[in-house]
């Protein structure tokens, strides 16, 4: 068969647009929701001639109530349980994206599919999607049948046929169809609706919102239902969360069709063409759509369904259909790969409004079963594309379907992305500044926030305290102070000043601990109101059973740090009182009002989400306490605002992605009241100009000018650029974090960064320095010691060999995530202070403690749970490089100076002038007799360097001596000096030498990090007891020591210095060594960019640039500011001369004729085979051993590659 002769498309549609995103005020994507509606609304007159011939689709489900039903749901009416939709939200909402910013914006993640059930692999082009420009009548995303051969020729195997496939993706019946545990049932309570007649009449937030009667498509019924069954339907569906917010359900607006996100569509039609090029020559391509292939759902289906056909292979029918290999009826384990996404529309039999939904193709990614989830309401606006990844919860029937609606389950999408609670409830007011806090770490400090930590931990304290008093918590918030001096040295507060406001709150405190925890007043039980539909309820705190307790729920997306988590007792109306377990949320203002008490109510919601899914049971309840106007608010979980909460949370994640793989961030707010208050305001106006907006986009007028004025073309290249490629890297990374949240892969003992069949080794010790941390001992768990008491159990254990598990990527100072082997629940995060053959120690903030049971049984329960530690790939680097990177294009002097020599690539300047004789720096320089020429030249372009100097270190010339000396030159002339590297190790290494000189220094740092002969100078290790002696110790002390990334540091704000010196510059990415930058007017690089370059695990990123260090850009542009360390002291003459040849181009020298004919000697004769005597001969000091006759293959151990046979030909020579 021929190729296949490719349309060619609309020169409008393939042309390349000029008008910057942001900028353009183009129309809404004609591959959207309103181009179908629009076009489906002109052809309803042919649609309704076919009504008669043609049977609807699957309905939703009506409400059955769960076994033990909760009241979170409100009851649907007749028309509802008769498949009506009804959605009802404020027509007045405006969405928060913008038209344009949908048509230019937006990139699918992309799908390479295969014969085989492992998670598909995405590359560009690999999705299509039928438009109008076909001559085709489809929305559905599919996978490209192109890309499949592409595959399959690139790796030789054959392709299946559409009717073939059915034999390769057969249906299996789901693996875990066990009787349903603990967690099913706390699935089944949150999916499922609320009995008849607890309908939530009235949320947390009246919403004006007009109601849509859902029409029933699939059954012979009249249009039309009561008033009264109208009403029920409007109250039942109110909720302060929208959902989703920036996709309103409006009924004025489903005539004239919504806007959707077919995202990068353009992308994907350029991309595919481009592979019809590449493959016509090669295979033929077939049509698309086979002409035996049948419509997505059954023509008996077309009736009622006015769809946007989806053209799938013989397996979609048999999920949707059920006619081959039906399922059993089974709840949702795992996560779904997205193939087909279907946008469509029920028609009623005659007048109502359309109903659209969506139609979802999965495939599990564990075990490769398909399914096929229905998307009703307002889940049917869920912004979904083929390539994301979600986890339904929910059950699927018989057939592998799932209905998901505002009555019933759950749709997470991009459930890998853990979005706090607090960032959820925070985002509904401006999404793109959540996006921007999720994505910068920025280093401003308040004083009302600190505040706000104290009132927290003294609050935490005296709940943990059986009858605390005044007394007490006042003696507490002096420890807590002490403790946080730093911070206070960061606000710039005395802490006398905060002790007394600190003081004025606590007898308040001490009332409602006593009101509420107090067992001695038992007649005097507090009431708190639950709502109008719940009404007053006494409450009493029996146990206090966490405080900053960490929850994590990779099922739902979601994280918290909850304050405190407490087991309370809860009279109702005279019956007797129920104990549940709820979280309590302190707030230290006034009881709030709008928008403001709808994030707390919204976090007290996740929080209670997020606790029933780390105990086990179901808390549909929680307590919000306000300290400044000494109120207790009781908020009841509904799941009309849990769905509000979960779509919010599901755009927020795709938003947090988008930016991640596109840098596009939401459309600005463009409130001038809101935005000028906005701790964002810099930022967020610069992001917007460098991808395309102008003044009248912003939305801003004058303040967006005057934030944006100085800001260029070049810059915006420059910003967007690097921004990119931060992200690249950002996700290579979070691939990495992703197996942890995982559940199914936490059992994979092959990954190098984790340990896994640990067990505590002995009790825990406090940490002894300030910090008072947690220090808890692990050991590999064997088998004779599984059923040993706990100290049997340490007296093996503590015998038993790490060395094979600790074959490893962690080290002393990681970051790592704590949880239990057996039911992969996360109990905390920690630092790794020692690892050994035969154990790890890590230190944690506060004592271990595994959800439920008492503090009498816990000791028993942690020494008997299997413990499994992972390396926390840390994310809190990207943000900071992000920050470090927007933050040289600010409007202010140090900004504008760094802006010119690092973008602009002014050449920089040095003194000429200077009078040596009169200074002393100077003058040591030349006087000191242990340096050589190339050091004393140098140091001397230090000293008069006005903008920067570049020390090239070539191996083994003394770079580490010579910046000692730099130093010790620097503080004759009363300069302060900020020295830094990207590693700790490198720091502490040229402090230990500045110690040897007697140079006094600050070392700011994690005291877990620091190496033990520097410790005594961090704070942590120093007498500090007030914010006038941290003034004092950087008056006296001219040095201050931090990593690069550790610059975040409350200690160093605000701080100022004269010189910054940057060791291993040329290993250091140009974003890290940003940050340092802007403390000091005038910097040092030293390094060597022809040895080792920054480290990066993208490829991606590595080739478009990322390993280009400053040290690199700013020597290849200007290489009179390089001073070269020439004279080496490390190697013979033959072995420079290899490395003379390889990269130096013989500007190495030796430094002296005895490093020049230095030779190996032996004391006395070795006895050895012949080869060895060849390559020990000390007449020949360089020699190539040659293993090609030998099996000296290659070995890969997950991403390292070793040669076990040339490590042994090493070993033998040693």
């Amino acid at each position: 068969m021929p190729p296949k002769t490719r349309r060619k498309l609309n020169p409008s549609s393939s042309k390349k647009s000029n008008v910057p995103n942001n900028q353009s005020q183009v129309q809404p994507s004609k591959f959207g929701i309103q181009h179908f509606f629009e076009r489906h609304s002109q052809n309803a007159l042919l649609a309704s001639q076919k009504l008669n011939h043609l049977s609807p689709p699957p309905a939703p489900p009506s409400a059955t109530p769960p076994t033990n039903p909760i009241p979170l749901s409100s009851p649907k009416s007749n028309a509802a349980s008769n498949g009506v939709v009804s959605v009802s939200p404020n027509p007045n909402l405006h969405p928060n994206s913008s038209p344009a910013m949908e048509a230019a914006d937006e990139v699918s993640p992309l799908v390479s599919k295969s014969t085989s059930l492992k998670r598909f692999n995405f590359s560009p082009g690999m999705l299509i999607k039928q438009s109008q420009d076909d001559g085709g009548d489809e929305v559905t995303w599919k996978i490209s049948p192109v890309n499949e051969r592409l595959l399959a020729v690139s790796k030789h195997t054959p392709v299946l046929p559409d009717s073939s496939k059915h034999n390769s993706f057969s249906i299996h019946q789901c693996s875990q169809t066990k009787g349903i545990n603990t967690a099913a049932k706390v699935d089944k309570w949150l999916s499922s609706p609320s009995p008849k007649g607890k309908a939530d009449k009235k949320p947390l937030l009246q919403a004006n919102r007009i109601g849509l009667k859902r029409l029933n498509p699939f059954q012979d019924k009249e249009v039309g239902d009561s008033i009264a069954d109208e009403n029920t339907c409007l109250s039942s569906r109110q909720t302060p969360f929208c959902t989703p917010p920036s996709l309103p359900y409006c009924p004025d607006k489903l005539a004239n069709g919504v806007a959707s996100h077919p995202l990068g569509l353009k992308q994907h039609k350029k991309a595919l063409l481009e592979l019809l090029d590449q493959v016509e020559d090669v295979i033929s391509v077939e049509d698309f759509v086979s002409s035996e292939s049948e419509p997505y759902s059954s023509k008996a289906q077309e009736g009622q369904s006015k769809e946007i056909p989806v053209t799938v292979d013989s397996i979609g029918n048999d999920v949707l259909m059920g006619t081959t290999n039906k399922v059993s009826g089974t709840s949702s384990n795992g996560y779904f790969l997205v193939l087909e996404v279907s946008e469509k529309q029920t028609f009623p039999e005659s007048g109502g409004s359309q109903c659209p939904y969506k139609v979802l193709r999965l495939v599990n990614e564990k075990s490769g079963e398909e399914r096929a989830v229905y998307l009703w309401e307002e889940w049917s606006y869920s912004v979904i594309a083929p390539g994301d990844t979600v986890n339904v919860i929910g059950e699927f029937d018989e057939e592998g379907k799932c209905n998901v609606d505002h009555e019933n389950n759950f749709l997470i999408v991009h459930p890998d992305i853990l979005v706090s609670g607090t960032r959820v409830a925070g985002s509904f007011s401006c999404p793109r500044r959540t996006v921007l806090d999720e994505r910068l770490r920025c280093n401003e400090h308040s004083t009302a926030a600190l505040i706000g930590i104290l009132l927290h931990q003294i609050f935490q304290a005296g709940l943990m305290k059986e009858s605390p008093t005044v007394h007490f918590l006042e003696e507490y918030a002096r420890i807590v102070l002490q403790k946080n001096m730093e911070s206070l040295y960061a606000c710039g507060v005395n802490e006398n000043e905060i002790y007394k406001t600190l003081t004025e709150a606590i007898p308040k405190l001490v009332n409602w601990i006593a009101l509420f925890k107090d067992t001695q007043q038992e007649p005097q039980v507090p009431t708190v109101d639950f709502g109008s539909d719940n009404g007053a309820k006494k409450v009493k705190v029996l146990e206090v059973i966490d405080i900053e307790e960490l929850a994590w729920a990779p099922k739902y997306g979601l994280k918290g740090m909850i304050d405190v988590s407490v087991r309370v007792k809860v009279d109702s109306g005279g019956k007797e009182g129920d104990e549940k377990i709820m979280p309590l949320e302190f707030k230290t203002g006034k009881m709030a009002n709008g928008q403001a008490s709808a994030e707390h109510c919204a976090q007290v919601i996740l929080y209670s989400l997020l606790m029933s899914e780390r105990y086990l049971k179901h808390i549909d309840s929680g307590l919000l306490y306000y300290l400044q106007s000494d109120q207790t608010q009781g908020i009841v979980v509904r799941r009309s605002d849990l769905v509000g909460l979960i779509m919010r949370r599901n755009e927020l994640a795709h938003d947090i992605l988008k930016a991640l793989t596109t840098q596009q961030l939401p459309p600005m707010l463009q409130i001038p009241s809101m935005c000028k208050g906005c701790r964002h305001l810099d930022v967020c106006t610069l992001y917007h100009k460098a991808f395309g907006g102008n003044t009248e986009s912003s939305g801003l007028g004058d303040i967006f000018d005057s934030h944006v004025h100085h800001f260029s073309n070049a810059h915006g290249v420059f910003l967007r650029h690097w921004d990119q490629l931060i992200d690249l890297e950002a996700k290579e990374m979070q691939l990495a974090k992703k197996e942890i949240w995982r559940s199914h892969n936490l059992k994979n003992e092959n990954s190098t960064g984790c340990l896994s069949s640990l067990v505590l080794d002995e009790l825990p010790q406090q940490g002894s320095h300030k910090e008072n941390r947690f220090i808890y001992h692990f050991v590999c768990r064997y088998s004779p010691t599984n059923n040993l008491s706990g100290s049997d159990r340490n007296s093996i254990s503590a015998a038993s060999s790490l060395t094979k598990d600790l074959d490893c990527s962690l080290k002393s100072g990681d970051y790592v995530i704590l949880s239990t082997e057996s039911g992969c629940q996360f109990v905390a995060t920690g630092i790794i202070v020692e690892l050994s053959p035969d154990r790890v120690s890590v230190s944690f903030s506060k004592g271990l403690r595994l959800p439920g049971g008492n503090l009498s049984s816990m000791r028993e329960k942690l020494l008997q749970e299997v413990w499994r530690i992972d390396k926390d790939e840390i994310m809190t680097s990207f943000s900071v490089m992000r920050f470090n990177l927007i933050q040289m294009f600010l409007d202010n002097e140090q900004s504008s100076h760094l802006r010119k020599m690092i973008v602009d690539l002014a050449a920089p300047r040095f003194d000429s002038g200077c009078i040596f004789s009169q200074d002393p720096a100077i003058s040591y320089i030349w006087s000191e007799k242990s340096l050589n020429d190339d050091q004393r030249r140098a140091i001397l372009k230090i000293l008069t360097a006005k903008d920067y100097a570049l020390i090239l270190g070539m191996p083994g010339t003394g770079k580490t001596s010579t910046m000692v000396h730099a130093v010790k030159a620097l503080l004759m002339r009363g300069a302060s000096i900020l020295l830094t590297s990207y590693t700790n190790s490198a720091v502490d290494n040229l402090l230990i030498k500045l110690k040897s000189q007697g140079i006094d220094f600050v070392r700011i740092g994690r005291h877990e990090s620091v190496h033990e002969e520097i410790k005594g100078h961090c704070f942590a290790g120093m007498n500090i007891n007030s914010v006038e002696e941290i003034k004092l110790k950087f008056d006296q002390v001219k040095v201050v020591a931090v990593t690069c990334l550790g610059i975040t540091s409350p200690l160093l704000s605000g701080k100022k210095f004269d010189v910054c010196i940057i060791d291993e510059a040329g290993q250091t990415t140009l974003p890290v060594s940003l940050g340092p930058l802007m403390f000091s007017s005038t910097f040092v690089l030293v390094g060597d960019h022809y040895q080792l370059p920054p480290l990066i695990q993208s490829t991606e990123a590595r080739e478009k640039g990322m390993g280009i260090s400053l040290f690199c850009r700013l020597s290849e542009a200007h290489s009179h500011a390089i001073a070269p360390l020439q004279s080496q002291y490390r190697m013979c003459q033959s072995i420079m001369e290899l490395s003379n040849a390889l990269i130096y181009g013989d500007r190495l020298h030796c430094g002296s004729p005895e490093i020049a004919n230095a030779k190996l000697k032996f004391t006395k004769p070795i006895a050895c085979s012949s080869w060895l005597k060849i390559v020990l001969n000390p007449s020949k000091p360089v020699i190539f051993v040659n293993t090609d006759m030998l099996p000296a293959l290659e070995a890969r151990d997950q991403k390292t590659v070793n040669n076990p046979m040339e490590a042994y030909i090493i070993a033998e020579m040693d």
